[in-house]
């Protein structure tokens, strides 16, 4: 049980990690990709602080949003 805490730690910290480097690569402030995934300002703030687990539909929308592929969320 506790591995699975930790695996699950491990992908949330790199999913807010590289959500966030992907907004700053592309140039985009929260607002503006919580806008173009339609979600929340502070919901997308929590999600890059690691306090969040979004949805598959909101991972989708964020990187359609940010022009990636899904999987790059999850790769270091």
């Amino acid at each position: 049980m506790a591995r699975d805490a930790n695996l699950n730690s491990h992908v949330q910290e790199t999913l807010s990690r590289q959500v966030k480097a992907f907004r700053a690569e592309a140039g985009m402030t929260q607002q503006a990709l919580a806008e173009g995934c339609g979600i929340y300002r502070t919901y997308l703030s929590r999600i890059e602080s690691g306090d969040a687990n979004p949805s598959i539909g909101v991972l989708i929308a964020l990187a359609n949003t940010l022009n990636i592929e899904l999987y790059k969320f999850f790769i270091e």
